[in-house]
């Protein structure tokens, strides 16, 4: 790996486990990259995971102007990509409250000096920079099958051991019979894993994603991961955005809308699907996904239940008020996402949109 390289591991890292820090507002110089677009930039570099979850914590001027940039971003360069995170690192340090293990670290160091201090600090704190494996907490399990096809079995059972057993079991069922039979056997034998091991292994695994990360920093679709950032947002966050895109470029608009499920899909959604889906949802779970929505969504739903049902519905929604708005954005995120399954495998359709593929 060259001093380049580590260079951007080691500040992507240090601003991933530390979280984003607020980025003061500045005057853009004439000729130079205004600060929205450097966030934009910084945003595709961590990921869309991550970004869509710093989103909706901006300011809503913020992310009128640094959506658009994440749109209109083709390319970001590993020398650029090195000097944003560095830029960002900087910030950090300088907002960053005193205390923590940088801080024990600093202390340490000064007064036993830098080997013992590494000592102390391991034996008080073992895993100084965070839970183990925490980075694979949200991996797909195709993902992690890659990661994990050219390890020995003692490590792929140790990394399958540390993350959610759905994800472990999935990537398990994508490895061939005898990987599969050599991996539980090592599973069902494992009982304590040395910390040093353990250390070492969620080290150089850290380093492997980080360096496939890397790989694919100076190739991006702007556009592709601003719909994936939308996707992963709240349902009011993203119409939001939505809204403020088809006022000032309503080309992209246009455009996200077509990769999206939006409210306007939902109603001119198929009545016959919508009907299969409300059958298995309960009373009381309608009454979240209606509470506080316009009349043409309201009624797009109770078209599609009995009279004598949606009288039951209503009943919920009067029995539950007031409602909680956090839970009714958590039934109604639940509602959409499963909407835009059923759209992208083809199981609902849409008309407006789908009338080529159907008639």
């Amino acid at each position: 790996m060259s001093d380049t390289d580590k260079q951007f591991n080691d500040i992507k890292d240090a601003i991933r486990r530390q979280g984003l820090i607020k980025v003061p507002a500045q005057e853009e110089e004439k000729g130079k990259e205004s600060t929205y677009r450097r966030v934009a930039k910084f945003l595709l570099l961590i990921g869309v995971e991550e970004a869509a979850k710093i989103i909706p914590h901006l300011p809503q001027d913020q992310v009128e102007k640094i959506v658009p940039e994440i749109a209109s971003i083709r390319n970001v360069s590993q020398d650029e990509a090195v000097v944003i995170l560095a830029e960002f690192q900087s910030l950090l340090n300088k907002s960053r409250e005193q205390g923590g293990v940088d801080t024990a670290r600093d202390i340490l160091v000064k007064a036993y000096g830098e080997k013992r201090a590494d000592a102390v600090l391991k034996k008080a704190v073992p895993f100084a920079e965070g839970k183990p494996f925490d980075y694979l907490q949200d991996i797909e399990s195709d993902k992690l099958y890659i990661l994990l096809k050219d390890e020995s079995t003692p490590v792929r059972a140790l990394v399958l051991s540390q993350i959610p057993p759905k994800t472990a079991a999935e990537t398990i069922n994508a490895m061939n019979a005898d990987e599969k039979a050599q991996v539980v056997s090592f599973l069902a034998k494992m009982k304590t894993i040395d910390p040093e091991t353990l250390r070492r292994v969620d080290k150089s695994m850290h380093e492997k994603v980080l360096a496939v990360n890397t790989q694919k920093a100076d190739r991006i679709d702007g556009r592709g991961a601003l719909a994936d950032i939308l996707k992963r947002m709240d349902v009011s966050m993203e119409n939001s955005i939505l809204a403020s895109l088809a006022h000032d470029d309503p080309a992209l608009s246009d455009d996200l809308k077509e990769r999206l499920f939006t409210t306007d899909d939902f109603l001119n959604a198929d009545d016959r699907f919508l009907q299969d889906y409300l059958r298995g949802k309960q009373d009381v779970e309608i009454a979240y996904i209606i509470a506080g929505k316009k009349e043409d969504f309201r009624m797009k739903i109770f078209t599609n239940l009995s009279t004598g049902r949606g009288d039951m519905v209503l009943e919920e929604e009067q029995l539950h008020k007031p409602m909680l708005k956090s839970d009714v954005d958590a039934a109604t995120n639940r509602f959409f996402t499963d909407m835009r399954r059923a759209w992208e495998k083809g199981d609902l359709f849409i008309k407006g949109r789908d009338d080529d593929i159907y008639v």
